[in-house]
């Protein structure tokens, strides 16, 4: 196998290095909200930016995806409110990347894992980022963890 470039390995777990480019935007867009209502003195744009950026920060912090080849599943872990989700490896259906584009300007792309529950098709987010070659790198060192985990067996 290749060195691991967006995953540690601890084990038979590989944990996937947080993603801070994305969300770091959003938060010092929030920052610069609050900064500026504290130069006009506006205590309300102060309070909801500040508030807001001090959520993200922290639902940016406990973002996680894992795979537990130990216990054959993906944990998933998106939000600040959110439980952690378990999908087993053997539920796991396909990738799928998202571009949003805005006058031909990709402005995020999300990588997206479909699995199956209850007979139905589920959908869950794993990673965003500003271009697709980094998500396909990622789907990339995913399906080589899988594989070489499958030879093992």
């Amino acid at each position: 196998m290749n060195e691991l470039k967006k995953f540690t390995k601890e084990g038979n777990l590989y944990v996937m290095k947080r993603q801070y480019g994305f969300g770091l935007i959003v938060v010092l867009g929030m920052i610069a909200f609050t900064i500026g209502g504290i130069y006009y003195k506006n205590n309300a744009v102060i309070g909801i930016f500040g508030v807001l950026a001090v959520i993200c920060f922290i639902s940016i912090w406990q973002e996680g995806f894992s795979i537990d080849l130990d216990r054959k599943e993906f944990r998933i872990k998106n939000g600040l409110v959110n439980k952690p989700l378990l999908i087993p490896i053997a539920d796991f259906l396909h990738f799928e990347v998202v571009k949003v584009r805005h006058n031909f300007i990709t402005t995020n792309v999300c990588l997206n894992l479909y699995y199956r529950k209850d007979n139905k098709e589920k959908c869950t987010g794993i990673a965003q980022g500003f271009t697709a070659r980094s998500m396909q790198n990622l789907i990339n060192e995913i399906n080589e963890i899988l594989d070489e985990h499958s030879r093992k067996i």
